[in-house]
């Protein structure tokens, strides 16, 4: 098998596309004439809309209407036909060309439309320094993953526990998803997995993604349980004030340095004993 020269140099990350956190992908927008600025009371003939007079053939998003049921995209028909309400699946994202008001993008809910804002007026966008958007462009084709465990120059590393990353695609089956334990399976690709031989079986359906070192992510860390152990003891610790509110508990030792970057993360179990280093392991 040919491999370039920096193959050994990738980061892989092992794990499964996680589905109910999803990226919004602006590119795939229906284009839209304009949308409704205030509730209209008949959905028919050439009105003007949102400061826009509409003709047939346009498409209108209608969202201020009493009647959930009316808030929906249509298409202008005749001078005198009433307008043609469209067949819209939640989470689809639409573009609003024209309009006074409410000019950008709209996604759909549940129970209506969300505006989402104006395209050409994204806050903060005017005052960045320089133009490469690594990681806004990465969310056009993006999606999240849960990562249990990434291999590098050759070498595994089990997480200490699985964490979110910001991925690309849906990635590459590790091993054929054989539906069964297979025992006897051989290692994978090298060029899948950046390893050589393995003492170990990758799970069926386990996923792939490769990147450079230099590459930019989004790391998500996650946490779950009671409000008391995530949010009021990672805050304050033993007590209120003093130190444990806003020294070592709050933005210290425990919440950035220690445990989430530090020893535990990226330092004695994810590359050392626990991983595949030294004497847990072995």
């Amino acid at each position: 098998m040919v491999e370039s020269l920096l193959s050994i140099s990738n980061i892989n990350l092992f794990g499964h596309p996680v589905i109910d956190i999803m990226l919004t992908n602006f590119s795939g927008a229906t284009s839209i004439t304009v949308a409704s600025r205030r509730k209209i009371k008949t959905l028919a003939k050439h009105i003007t809309v949102n400061g826009v007079p509409v003709t047939a053939g346009d498409k209108v998003l209608v969202w201020k209407q009493n009647d959930p049921e009316a808030n929906e995209i249509y298409l202008v028909k005749g001078d005198t036909d009433a307008w043609d309400k469209q067949d819209t699946n939640t989470d689809d994202i639409f573009d609003v060309e024209k309009g006074s008001k409410y000019k950008g993008y709209f996604k759909k809910r549940e129970d209506g439309f969300e505006y989402i804002g104006d395209k050409n007026r994204r806050p903060g966008a005017g005052r960045r320094m320089g133009a490469n958007k690594l990681l806004e462009d990465q969310f056009e084709k993006g999606r999240f993953a849960r990562i249990y465990g990434f291999s590098f120059e050759g070498t595994y590393y089990d997480l200490p526990r699985p964490i979110v990353f910001l991925v690309h695609g849906d990635g590459d089956l590790v091993s054929e998803d054989l539906g069964s334990f297979g025992p006897a399976r051989s290692p994978s690709p090298t060029s899948l997995t950046g390893l050589a031989a393995a003492d170990f079986d990758f799970a069926d359906g386990l996923r792939v993604w490769s990147y450079d070192k230099a590459d930019y992510t989004i790391r998500m860390d996650v946490e779950t349980g009671m409000f008391e152990d995530v949010l009021l003891a990672a805050m304050f610790g033993g007590g209120p004030g003093g130190m444990d509110s806003a020294g070592m508990n709050a933005r210290g030792m425990n919440a950035r340095g220690m445990n989430a970057r530090g020893m535990n993360a990226r330092g004695m179990n994810a590359r050392g004993m626990n991983a595949r280093g030294g004497g847990n392991s072995d």
